[in-house]
C-alpha cells in the first residue's frame, strides 16, 4: 500500500467514515491532487462499503483549456466506472454582474453546485483533496494577515449541506501525491493560473513554503498535525467557555447583552478570548458575526478595564458602551426610551413599560398582584401625600432632583446616575416617576425617594412594584 493510500485509510478509520453503503462524492478538478484522490477512494471503496461519485466544475475562465479539463475528468470517471456530475459556470460574467473577487466567486459557485449534487444524488460525504501543504499555506497566510483563529488551518471534517466535507489527504504531503501519481502512471491536468503570482496563495506556495521545506522536509505534515491538535484543544476550550458564558454575560432577549467586566476579568485569558466570539455570534444571528484578531482584541481590552467609561463601535450598527464594571452591547439605532420627550400617564392598577427594560405598577395593596421582592424586582409601599401617589413617567431633564430618605436637601438625579455607575448612554432615556405635584419621587431600579418604604409591615395603603427585565441596577437599601 502506498503511503498516500495508507494516509487516506487511516483518516477514514479515525473519523469512522467507513459505515457501509455511504455515498461519497469526490470533488475533482482534474489536477494532480484531486485526480489522485479520485483513484485512491475508488480503490478503497469496496473495503469501506462506499459508493463513489465525482463532481467537476468548469469555471469557464480559460476557454477551451478548461473545457478540456472537464472532458478529461469525464473520461477518467468512465474508465473507473464512476458517475460523473459536471457543470459549466460562467464565473467571468457573474463577476461583471455582481462584482467581487474572482477566486471567491469560483469557490462560492463551485460549492453551491457540490451541495446541489449531494442533495439530488443522495450523497452524504464530499471529499476534497486538501493536503498538508495546503494546511501549511493556509496557516502562514492567516497568521501573517492577523486573521487566524485558534486553529488557523483547514478542518479535516466539517458540516456541509446535507452531509460532511472530508479531507482524506490532510495528513499527507504534496510530494506523497506526486509520488503516487508517478508510481501508478496516472495522468493529470495542470492549471497555468496556479503558477501566477497574482494570487496570495500562489506567492506563499512558490516563494515561502519551499524555503521552509528546505529547512525541514517534513514541515507540512508537522504543521498539519499541529493544526489538528489545536482543533481538538479548541473544541474542549470552546465547550468550557460556553459552559461559563452565563457567569459574565446576560443576554437581553435578542436586543443586546450586558457583560459583568469584573467576572470577565476574573476568568482565564483562554476563556476570555473564546467568550467574545460566542457573544458576537449571539448578537449578529442569524447572519455571520464579524471576526478578526483586531476587533476581538479591542473588545477584550475594553472588557478588562474597571474604571471610567469607554466605547467600541462594532460593525452593523452595534456598539459596546462600558461604564465602570458594566459593559453593554446594543444597536445604536435601536429605539430607546430616551426618544420619548412627553410624560406618560401612570394610572393606578396598570402595568406600564417605562423603558430600559423596566415595568412599573402601583395600586392599593389589596388589589396588587402577588409579587415578592427579589432579583430584578423591587417592591415598596407608600401613603398619600403632596407628591403621592405616582402620576406620570418621563425621561430626565436638566435640574431634576430627588429627595432621598434621611436627607434634608434633594439630590441631583445626574449625580445619582454617576454615583450608581449608570452607563452614560442610558442616562438620557432612564425613566423617572413623578408625583401629582410634578416632583420626581423615584428613579426606578436605582433610588427611591422619601415617602417609600420596603417594610411590608409598615401598614402603608399603596404598593409600588418595579420589575427589571433588562439589566437595570437594583435599588440600594435607602428606603426605610
Amino acid at each position: 500500500m502506498h503511503k498516500l493510500e495508507r494516509a487516506a485509510a487511516e483518516f477514514m478509520a479515525e473519523y469512522k467514515l467507513d459505515a457501509g453503503e455511504s455515498r461519497l462524492l469526490v470533488a475533482c478538478s482534474g489536477g494532480p491532487d484531486s485526480i489522485a484522490l479520485l483513484h485512491v477512494l475508488v480503490d478503497a471503496a469496496p473495503a469501506l462499503g462506499l459508493q463513489i461519485g465525482c463532481a467537476h466544475v468548469d469555471h469557464m475562465l480559460r476557454g477551451e483549456e478548461s473545457a478540456e479539463d472537464a472532458r478529461f475528468v469525464r473520461a477518467a470517471c468512465a474508465r473507473l466506472g464512476v458517475p460523473f456530475h459536471g457543470a459549466a459556470i460562467p464565473v467571468g460574467e457573474l463577476v461583471k454582474e455582481r462584482g467581487g473577487n474572482v477566486q471567491d466567486v469560483c469557490r462560492t459557485e463551485r460549492y453551491r453546485f457540490f451541495e446541489e449534487v449531494l442533495e439530488s444524488g443522495g450523497y452524504g460525504l464530499l471529499a476534497t483533496a486538501h493536503h498538508a501543504d495546503d494546511v501549511l499555506e493556509t496557516v502562514l497566510m492567516r497568521l501573517v494577515r492577523g486573521t487566524s483563529e485558534s486553529a488557523p488551518g483547514i478542518p479535516p471534517v466539517r458540516p456541509f449541506g446535507p452531509g460532511l466535507v472530508i479531507r482524506p489527504f490532510i495528513g499527507a504531503a504534496r510530494e506523497d501525491v506526486m509520488d503516487y501519481l508517478s508510481a501508478n502512471k496516472i495522468q493529470f491536468r495542470t492549471d497555468p493560473s496556479n503558477a501566477k503570482p497574482d494570487y496570495t496563495r500562489n506567492r506563499f506556495r512558490h516563494r515561502i513554503v519551499p524555503l521552509l521545506l528546505e529547512e525541514s522536509p517534513d514541515a507540512a505534515r508537522r504543521v498539519a498535525a499541529w493544526d489538528m491538535e489545536r482543533r481538538e484543544d479548541e473544541a474542549f476550550l470552546g465547550e468550557l467557555a460556553g459552559a461559563r458564558f452565563g457567569e459574565a454575560v446576560r443576554l437581553l432577549d435578542g436586543s443586546g447583552a450586558v457583560v459583568d467586566t469584573a467576572r470577565f476579568s476574573g476568568m482565564p485569558s483562554a476563556l476570555q478570548r473564546r467568550l467574545i466570539p460566542i457573544l458576537l455570534d449571539y448578537l449578529y444571528r442569524p447572519g455571520p458575526a464579524p471576526s478578526g484578531m483586531r476587533l476581538a482584541g479591542l473588545i477584550r481590552s475594553e472588557l478588562l478595564k474597571a474604571d471610567g467609561s469607554g466605547t467600541v463601535d462594532l460593525p452593523g450598527g452595534w456598539r459596546l458602551d462600558r461604564t465602570y464594571s458594566r459593559a453593554e452591547f446594543r444597536k445604536q439605532d435601536e429605539g430607546r426610551s430616551g426618544n420619548r420627550t412627553a410624560p406618560v400617564p401612570f394610572p393606578e392598577g396598570s402595568w406600564i413599560n417605562a423603558g430600559n427594560g423596566l415595568q412599573l405598577f402601583w395600586s392599593e395593596c389589596g388589589a396588587a398582584p402577588g409579587i415578592l421582592p427579589g432579583s430584578g424586582t423591587d417592591v415598596l409601599y407608600f401613603d398619600e401625600g403632596p407628591s403621592f401617589p405616582p402620576s406620570a413617567v418621563r425621561p430626565p431633564a436638566e435640574g431634576d432632583r430627588l429627595l432621598l430618605p434621611n436627607m434634608e436637601k434633594p439630590k441631583r438625579v445626574s449625580r445619582i446616575f454617576i454615583d450608581e455607575k449608570i452607563p452614560r448612554d442610558r442616562r438620557a432615556g432612564w425613566p423617572l416617576v413623578t408625583g401629582r405635584d410634578g416632583r420626581v419621587i423615584a428613579v426606578p431600579g436605582i433610588r427611591y425617594g422619601a415617602g417609600f418604604t420596603r417594610d411590608a409591615a409598615a401598614g402603608r395603603r399603596y404598593i409600588f412594584i418595579v420589575k427589571d427585565a433588562d439589566g437595570a441596577a437594583h435599588a440600594q437599601e435607602d428606603a426605610k
